[in-house]
C-alpha cells in the first residue's frame, strides 16, 4: 500500500504542475503542454490572453502571436453572442526546424485543480489479493464554483480478460472507492459566459496498478461504456478514452469551441 500512497501524491502534483519549459538541450522533449487563459469577444476573436506557466521568451511570444490570430465560434446566450472566457491546453511537438514546434492538439474548457493534494481512492484489498489492476474513467459534473455535483463511472477496464459477470463485479469494486474520492475534489471554474462562471463535466482517468513499476506497460481490456445520464449524448469515441493517461482530464461539454483548424501549424 505504501507504493500506492506515494503514487497518489505524485499523481496530484503532476496534475497541478506548471507546463514544462522547453529544455535548452539538443534533443527537445517529445511533447510540450502549454496552458493559457483567453477571453473571447462577441465576434469570436481573442480579446485577451494570459499564458499559464513558463516557457522561454521566444516561444512564449510565438504562442501569443499565434493564439491572438485564432477565431472561435461565437458563444450565444438567449440567441445573442456574448463574451466568454476559457482555458486552453495546447499540445506541441518538435518541428523539423530546430527550436520550433508544431501544434499537435488544442482543447478548450480545460479544468484545473483548486488544491495541490487530492484524496485518492483506496486500492481495494480484494483486488490486491487477486493481483488485479484496473483503469477507471469517471465523468465528473462540476457546478459554476468548481464543486463536484455528481460522479459517474463511465468505464472500468481490467488488465485481464474474463467472464462478463465477474468483470462487472470487479468494476463495482474499483468504481465505488473512485466515486467516493472524486466527491471530495475541488476544481477552478474552467469557463465563464457573459462574465459568469459556468459548470461543466470532465472525464478523469484513474489507474490502479498492482505493479506500479510497470505502469506504462499495463494493457487493459476495455469494459462496457456507460455515459453519464446528464450528458445529452455520448462524449467522445473509444480513441479519446484510450488516449487519456493516468491522471489525465478531459473537458466533455466546453462552451467555447475553436473555429479555426490550427493543428499542424508551426511556431
Amino acid at each position: 500500500m505504501a507504493a500506492w500512497r506515494l503514487r497518489s501524491v505524485a499523481w496530484a502534483l503532476a496534475l497541478c504542475a506548471a507546463p514544462v519549459a522547453a529544455r535548452a538541450a539538443d534533443a527537445p522533449p517529445p511533447e510540450l503542454i502549454v496552458g493559457a487563459d483567453v477571453r473571447i469577444g462577441t465576434d469570436g476573436t481573442v480579446s485577451d490572453y494570459h499564458l499559464d506557466g513558463t516557457v522561454d521568451h521566444a516561444l512564449a511570444d510565438r504562442i501569443e502571436q499565434e493564439v491572438r490570430r485564432w477565431h472561435f465560434a461565437p458563444v450565444l446566450r438567449d440567441g445573442q453572442p456574448v463574451t466568454a472566457k476559457t482555458r486552453l491546453l495546447i499540445s506541441l511537438q518538435p518541428a523539423a526546424e530546430w527550436n520550433h514546434w508544431t501544434i499537435a492538439d488544442v482543447s478548450t474548457g480545460e479544468p484545473a485543480l483548486a488544491k495541490r493534494e487530492l484524496l485518492m481512492p483506496d486500492y481495494p484489498e480484494s483486488a490486491l489479493r487477486a493481483h488485479l489492476s484496473a483503469r477507471v474513467l469517471l465523468d465528473v459534473k462540476l457546478d459554476a464554483r468548481g464543486k463536484v455535483e455528481a460522479v459517474h463511472v463511465e468505464q472500468t477496464s481490467l488488465d485481464r480478460p474474463g467472464d462478463p459477470k465477474l468483470a462487472k463485479q470487479w468494476a463495482e469494486i474499483f468504481g465505488a472507492p473512485s466515486v467516493r474520492a472524486a466527491k471530495g475534489w475541488k476544481f477552478l471554474p474552467p469557463e465563464s459566459v457573459d462574465g459568469q462562471a459556468v459548470g461543466t463535466t470532465i472525464r478523469i482517468a484513474i489507474v490502479f496498478p498492482y505493479d506500479i513499476d510497470n505502469l506504462r506497460t499495463h494493457r487493459f481490456y476495455p469494459g462496457a461504456v456507460t455515459p453519464a445520464p446528464w450528458l445529452p449524448q455520448p462524449a467522445g469515441d473509444d480513441a479519446q478514452r484510450d488516449a487519456l493517461a493516468d491522471g489525465g482530464m478531459q473537458a466533455l461539454d466546453a462552451r467555447v469551441r475553436l473555429a479555426d483548424d490550427v493543428v499542424g501549424r508551426t511556431l
